[in-house]
């Protein structure tokens, strides 16, 4: 009985929480390299829309073009709200500089696309 008893505790007991630690710079290189590569994919995508996607009415006639689109408009509307959640959750904002507990809204997807923060807005 001692034995089992042992035993079971042994089986039943972990090595406690796992933990890993990261180098704050380098995790912070790689959400602002991120944020980078996503906002400058988005310009792309706005430009390949203006210049290859046709309108069926105020939607996009290929299924390809919408989803472009679609990414184009989160990507714009959302991309500094998730880096700035990203360093907040990671600590590596100051207290006052929380971000706001919602993401911001994304515009409605419609053919063409409305002025974005890639058009220099």
């Amino acid at each position: 009985m001692r034995n089992l008893v042992l035993l079971l505790l042994i089986t039943t007991t972990g090595c406690g929480t796992k933990v890993i630690l990261r180098d704050t710079n380098v995790y912070k290189a790689e959400l602002d390299q991120y944020h980078r590569w996503a906002t400058a994919q988005s310009g792309y995508l706005r430009d390949f829309i203006a210049e290859h996607c046709e309108c069926d009415g105020d939607t996009f006639a290929d299924a390809e073009c919408k989803d472009a689109a679609d990414y184009v408009l989160t990507i714009e509307a959302r991309a500094d709200w998730h880096h700035q959640m990203s360093l907040w959750n990671a600590g590596l904002l100051p207290d006052d500089k929380e971000p706001a507990k919602n993401p911001p809204s994304i515009a409605p997807l419609t053919c063409p696309l409305p002025a974005g923060l890639t058009d220099g807005e």
